[in-house]
């Protein structure tokens, strides 16, 4: 185990070394703030300006399920870009022939930070959510959403020959979230069509 734990720590360095990496992994925290304290805002400011009851308030579901997806989704960016980082400098292949193994370079890797992830998400779910969440409720969801993000790390690091790369691959993999919207803005059986999508 000892062997795991010194893996990770190598990882947690290389995050800190790294200013994009470390903003964020805070991003989800920003992020929560906006959401639970931004948006009632601009919906009174919206619903002054328009002479509206609710225009904001019927998506604040919406809202909820993005933050349940934000936190693993960039945790799990950061654990691709470092796996890129380490292929780029041959670290990877090294660490493979250690003690740690392949298995265990991928738990430190992306099991590790999914984890943390999905205790920072059921966490702030917890506290900036805008609709009501059970908590198993809102643990379920995490838990899918961490899932999602795993696969999507392991997509960014198998199409990806770099961190450029990894980066265009992390935009276009973040496609996968329109599913999301589908439900909200589609009230036709036509949104059916988006059953494959998470």
């Amino acid at each position: 185990m000892k062997p795991l734990w010194r893996s990770f720590g190598v990882f947690i360095r290389q995050i800190i070394r790294d200013n994009m990496l470390w903003a964020v992994c805070f991003a989800p925290l920003l992020a929560a703030l906006f959401f639970r304290y931004g948006i009632p805002l601009i919906e009174g400011l919206l619903c002054g300006y328009f002479q509206q009851q609710a225009i904001l308030s019927d998506y604040y579901l919406l809202f909820d399920l993005l933050l349940s997806l934000l936190t693993p989704y960039l945790f799990c960016y950061v654990s691709a870009m470092v796996m890129l980082t380490e292929r780029d400098e041959n670290m990877a292949g090294y660490m493979a022939v250690t003690p740690v193994g392949k298995s265990g370079y991928v738990m430190s890797r992306l099991v590790f930070p999914a984890l943390i992830a999905l205790v920072a998400s059921v966490l702030l779910m917890s506290f900036f959510t805008l609709t009501v969440w059970l908590f198993w409720t809102a643990l379920a969801v995490c838990l899918l959403t961490c899932l999602l993000s795993i696969t999507v790390a392991l997509l960014i690091f198998s199409l990806s020959r770099n961190r450029v790369e990894g980066m265009a691959m992390a935009k276009m993999a973040g496609l996968l979230i329109l599913g999301l919207l589908v439900p909200f803005f589609i009230l036709s059986n036509v949104k059916y069509l988006a059953a494959p999508l998470p």
